[in-house]
């Protein structure tokens, strides 16, 4: 799902739109590539019920400008 906000700019929605268009064409032409997706990511599949167990949070106090 997505859902653009209006601090979006219409580049980035454009070129949103196109990664889009692209991937269509691709899945269209090469069905198994979409089936390798992703492929630039360090994880194949994140257990989201282990991070939640094992929750870690880091925030850092901006300094006074």
């Amino acid at each position: 799902m997505v859902e653009p906000t209006e601090t979006e700019t219409k580049e980035s929605l454009d070129a949103f739109a196109e990664a889009l268009l692209q991937a269509f064409r691709e899945a269209h032409e090469d069905p198994d590539l979409l089936h390798e997706a992703p492929v630039t990511t360090p994880v194949r599949r994140l257990d989201e019920a282990r991070a939640a167990r094992h929750l870690t949070l880091r925030w850092e106090h901006p300094e006074p400008a």
